[in-house]
């Protein structure tokens, strides 16, 4: 005995619902997941981003307690003294009688 066309027509439209669906849920299930990995990576860049390691921290340390801004200020002093040195050199002297 055949079955009805109606029958046949329910079962496949049933079918496709579920498949339909099933991509849709999956879509979703699958959007959450991104969702999750993009906030859990954003959270470790930050954390590494605020956080110091204890040999940066020294070396930081200890080049704000040296002698360097003042060693870079007096080099500045002298290339500028240099450079006033050189703008005399170049110009001709004026001349005399």
């Amino acid at each position: 005995m055949p079955l009805d066309p109606g029958v046949v027509d329910s079962v496949v439209n049933s079918n496709f619902k579920i498949l339909a669906e099933q991509v849709a849920t999956n879509a979703a299930a699958h959007q959450n997941r991104l969702n999750l990995i993009a906030e859990s990576s954003i959270g470790q860049i930050v954390n590494r981003m605020n956080a110091l390691d204890p040999a940066e921290a020294v070396s930081v340390g200890s080049v704000i307690k040296s002698d360097l801004p003042k060693a870079l200020s007096e080099l500045g002093t002298a290339v500028a003294s240099i450079q006033q040195l050189l703008k005399g050199a170049q110009t001709t002297p004026p001349v005399t009688s």
